[in-house]
């Protein structure tokens, strides 16, 4: 119980460290809010590391209400949570399947938290007219999974 808390917390605190040093830099992409999601690296990684997928979700959990702690912006938990449990039911389903690689189930979870993110907006701003962004952040997202699946791949969890 001890080594899966601990197992827990540090990779909660890895997730949390690569949301808050991506957001001090400006994104260098042509629309608001793209950004490569790299605490999603430590999400994925769980997913197919740790022994318990809930483990997985607890971490982004924690990272999501940490994150609007640290960066003192209430608003940001309906994005990062509309997104980031929508990415992550998609990722669990086609992991589950057997059909898909990391690399491919992340690639969905990148292109899922953007579409949980563009439903959060048109909510939250009462227009549809945020998803003519969409097309651009689906393949963002797609290509940003890519990535973070390759990354979340590389790495071995230690003894």
């Amino acid at each position: 119980m001890a080594r899966r808390l601990t197992r827990i917390s540090i990779l909660t605190a890895m997730s949390l460290t690569f949301f808050l040093f991506e957001g001090i830099f400006p994104t260098p992409f042509f629309l608001p809010g793209m950004k490569l999601g790299l605490a999603n690296v430590v999400t994925v990684f769980a997913l197919y590391k740790l022994e318990n997928e809930v483990d997985a979700l607890i971490i982004l959990l924690l990272r999501n209400f940490l994150s609007v702690i640290f960066s003192g912006s209430p608003t940001i938990i309906f994005f990062s949570l509309s997104g980031g449990l929508l990415s992550f039911a998609a990722m669990i389903f086609l992991k589950r399947s057997e059909k898909f690689s990391v690399v491919g189930v992340s690639a969905a979870g990148g292109f899922f938290h953007n579409l949980g993110q563009i439903f959060c907006a048109a909510v939250l701003m009462e227009s549809v007219s945020v998803f003519f962004y969409f097309g651009a952040l689906g393949i963002f997202g797609i290509v940003s999974g890519i990535f973070i699946g390759k990354l979340a791949n590389s790495v071995k969890l230690p003894k």
